[in-house]
């Protein structure tokens, strides 16, 4: 069997260069055994809202565990000079003062990445693949100076020194799913739903990425794990524009909290063992007026660079296109043609073709 090769894209921010520093010890393709658990265990977060994101060093572990790595020293240190960069010396700090990550000067959260020596000063390695809505995350290497590291960690990181240890004998699937109902329930009820909304947006982007990982590492190549898969990467979309409404003081699409329950139900069926069922969405691309498809596309070519080909609906081959792009165009649209979606229409299933969105415009009462 020929080893895969490291998909980043499977991975959290913490997770991903523990799976970089796996294929470096023990070959390539050794990443995956991270997807052997797959766990819905919430627990109480801030403000009283419930989240899936493990405590790092929990993960460390269970991590280090799955993939064969064997943690010889943590420790927190208060400063950069405190750093003794090595083959195995991960380390996770606040994102928020990290140069080579879009969260620089934006976002306060825990990310890690590998710092190796480098003359007279480092080599940061970083695996973590992700689009933000301040750009880009790729994986890549970066060199560091001492004062550039300093000012990356002014105050202090979490690090870990990790070897090579003995490889786990199981690799039998380990699936724990709690049940769901508080956990959908109290984002739905929540009085704050500007912060339930962003709180959902990641707790559904690392419920999404958690199943793809699960189903590359299980082997699980079905029709009916790949529409599951799919769902998911439609509710993680579809929150995310819930919660931008949101934030700008605009109504709220309620239909998210069912779909969360019906995606988080479908994982006994899609991972348990048992057959699973398709669900076809389609977008209704009779009666669209061409001035009123042209209005669209121009937005669209505004946004991208380049617009769909005469003939094509769908989005996602247009290079440059992501769920940020998805939300310019749509609050774009908005405002050249002087229209407000409704709510329930800012699903990915419309706003991912062109013939959704002009579906979309005239049900806001767009020109007919």
């Amino acid at each position: 069997m020929v080893p895969e090769p490291l998909d980043h894209r499977l991975f959290d921010c913490v997770q991903v260069n523990l799976a970089e520093l796996a294929d470096r010890l023990h070959g390539e393709g050794t990443h995956l055994a991270l997807g052997r658990v797959l766990r819905f265990w919430p627990r109480p977060g801030a403000d009283g809202i419930p989240t899936v994101e493990p405590l790092v060093d929990s993960q460390v572990a269970e991590s280090a565990g799955l993939l064969g790595l064997r943690v010889t020293r943590r420790a927190r240190i208060a400063s950069a000079d405190e750093l003794e960069p090595g083959p195995g010396c991960y380390v996770v700090a606040d994102a928020y003062h990290l140069p080579w990550v879009p969260y620089h000067r934006k976002q306060h959260l825990e990310h890690s990445f590998l710092v190796e020596p480098a003359g007279d000063g480092v080599t940061v390695v970083d695996g973590y693949h992700n689009d933000t809505q301040w750009g880009a995350a790729r994986p890549g290497r970066w060199t560091l100076d001492h004062a550039e590291l300093a000012e990356a960690l002014p105050g202090g990181a979490l690090t870990f020194a990790i070897v090579a240890g003995d490889r786990p004998a199981g690799r039998a699937p380990l699936v724990e799913l709690a049940d769901a109902h508080a956990y959908v329930a109290t984002y739905a009820d929540h009085p704050d739903r500007v912060r339930a909304l962003q709180g959902l947006t990641l707790q559904t982007w690392l419920l999404t990425r958690s199943r793809r990982l699960h189903a590359a590492a299980m082997g699980l190549d079905t029709e009916a794990v790949h529409a599951h898969l799919a769902e998911w990467d439609a509710l993680a979309k579809q929150v995310y524009l819930a919660s931008r409404r949101v934030t700008a003081g605009r109504d709220e699409p309620r239909s998210v909290f069912g779909r969360l329950a019906d995606c988080l139900a479908a994982d006994h069926t899609a991972f348990e063992g048992t057959a699973g069922t398709t669900t076809e969405s389609t977008v209704d691309t009779i009666g669209v007026p061409p001035e009123v498809r042209e209005s669209v596309a121009a937005v669209i070519r505004t946004v991208l660079g380049t617009g769909p080909a005469e003939g094509d609906h769908a989005l996602g081959d247009i290079p440059g296109f992501s769920s940020f792009r998805m939300m310019e165009i749509v609050e774009r649209i908005e405002s050249d043609l002087g229209v407000e979606f409704a709510a329930e229409d800012l699903v990915p299933e419309k706003l991912t073709h062109v013939d959704g969105l002009c579906r979309a415009v005239l049900d806001a009462g767009g020109t007919r």
